[in-house]
């Protein structure tokens, strides 16, 4: 996937979240957030690496809480992100942070850096978990934290009667979850690749998060069933390539728009928090 590609749904992300409509997808920013930093067991005067930092959303919290004797290193992929993170730091006068592009399969980063590891919404979306992981241990000191977030879109639930659209949506899905990074990721196995790099005291907390809304417009449903991921990630492009029609498309997006609209309605993601120590 490209830079361009993924700065640019960060931008589209970013401009829906303060767009002013809606506020309870920020306050649920924030409480990721805040849960993250919090099993992290930060301390002032800490080493933080942030992966998958994106516009630092955690990163900027962080350096706040590790204070001026502490370091932030935020790392992601997309430049346009970073370039976006780095300006807010020095709107905040945060001092304490750096900003490195690079894949997460392989930290320029020493080993034993850190004291801490955070990620958010980054290890579902990377087919290789268990190298991107393996890289997390490597960069912590003994006694080193992790705390992570994930999405759990296998189990994305819709509550709502999909009609003649629903042998075409059930291809659309067996499609993702035999392809699809995202979509392949289960519950369980988050804490069994962190288990399996060496990572010990391992706790799982799922939270499912209500995304249910009614879409303005078919647009607005093709955009946010086809398009929830930029580039290569796309569920569309993931239909596409596996022959799924555009009138099977077409067809369960209309009838999620139309279902949307109903009082019944509901969409909720699975998202899985977990946390652990490097051993001593």
């Amino acid at each position: 996937m490209s830079d361009t590609d993924w700065s640019g749904w960060l931008d589209l992300v970013e401009s829906q979240l303060h767009a002013g409509e809606d506020q309870r997808s920020r306050m649920l920013l924030g409480q990721i957030r805040d849960r993250v930093l919090h099993k992290a067991g930060l301390r002032r005067g800490d080493i933080l690496v942030d992966l998958g930092c994106g516009r630092g959303l955690v990163a900027l919290e962080a350096a706040r809480i590790v204070g001026p004797e502490g370091r932030v290193i935020g790392v992601d992929l997309s430049e346009g992100a970073l370039d976006r993170a780095k300006a807010e730091a020095r709107r905040r006068g945060l001092e304490n942070l750096e900003f490195i592009r690079s894949d997460i399969r392989a930290l320029p980063l020493d080993d034993g850096t850190a004291d801490a590891v955070t990620g958010r919404s980054v290890f579902a979306y990377v087919a290789d978990r268990k190298t991107a992981l393996a890289e997390a241990y490597r960069v912590l000191k003994p006694g080193g934290r992790v705390s992570l977030f994930e999405p759990v879109l296998r189990e994305e639930s819709y509550q709502m009667d999909w009609g003649e659209a629903e042998a075409a949506w059930r291809r659309m899905r067996l499609v993702l979850e035999s392809v699809h990074p995202a979509y392949g990721f289960g519950l369980g196995q988050l804490k069994e690749v962190l288990e399996s790099v060496g990572f010990t005291d391992l706790e799982t907390f799922v939270w499912h998060a209500d995304t249910s809304r009614m879409y303005a417009t078919l647009e607005e449903a093709r955009q946010d069933l086809g398009e929830l991921l930029p580039g290569e990630l796309a569920p569309s492009e993931a239909w596409r390539k596996a022959g799924i029609s555009e009138e099977e498309v077409a067809m369960v997006t209309e009838r999620l728009w139309r279902e949307s609209a109903r009082p019944g309605f509901r969409n909720s993601i699975p998202c899985v928090y977990a946390w652990g120590r490097k051993p001593l």
